[in-house]
């Protein structure tokens, strides 16, 4: 009978951790760095922040975003430049490398003011006239009213979306309410 219960305990282990660690990789926490272009090699585009320490390569895939900040109309890669200004948005998971290299979820052209941000979504929760996101970093809750976006009510735990907004509340986390919001396939 202890045997069966070591074994049981071990199964219910094994099944909390599995499904546990496939949670946690549905979302993806987004890192970013705005910044210029400095090298554009192949489907990889190196940028370099406001301080030159701050570099990183990302590589863009057939799903990677690039849209201008203002409006959200898609840019076409081979319209970007070195020396182009902008906003990417990369996987926290990077190489060790010099500059680090990781996975382009967005790029998002333009100085930053009024632009674009680029949003996994972590929570969904129903509010009065909209939603409320979450997004995959959990530092900052968006509420996204129905006359922004009239498929607001459809986002879920992993979609996509561009937000924007005027300010954010200093709370924990930090609380905004959109502007303007597009989701993206």
């Amino acid at each position: 009978m202890k045997k069966f219960r070591i074994l049981l305990m071990m199964v219910l282990c094994l099944a909390f951790a599995s499904t546990a660690a496939f949670a946690s990789s549905a979302v993806d926490q987004v890192r970013s760095l705005h910044g210029h272009i400095i090298e554009i090699s192949g489907n990889m585009v190196t940028i370099e922040g406001e301080n030159p320490q701050d570099v990183v390569a990302v590589h863009l895939n057939w799903d990677t975003e690039i849209v201008n900040g203002r409006n959200g109309n898609d840019v076409d890669f081979n319209r970007l430049e070195v020396g182009d200004e902008l906003t990417a948005y990369y996987s926290a998971s990077a190489t060790r490398s010099l500059p680090p290299q990781s996975r382009a979820y967005a790029l998002v052209m333009g100085n930053g003011e009024h632009d674009a941000i680029y949003m996994q979504v972590a929570e969904v929760n129903k509010v009065k006239n909209g939603v409320e996101v979450l997004n995959s970093n959990e530092d900052t809750l968006v509420t996204i009213p129905t006359k922004v976006e009239d498929d607001a009510n459809e986002l879920r735990a992993g979609d996509r979306i561009l937000v924007w907004y005027d300010f954010v509340a200093m709370s924990m986390p930090g609380k905004a309410t959109a502007t303007k919001a597009e989701i993206l396939d």
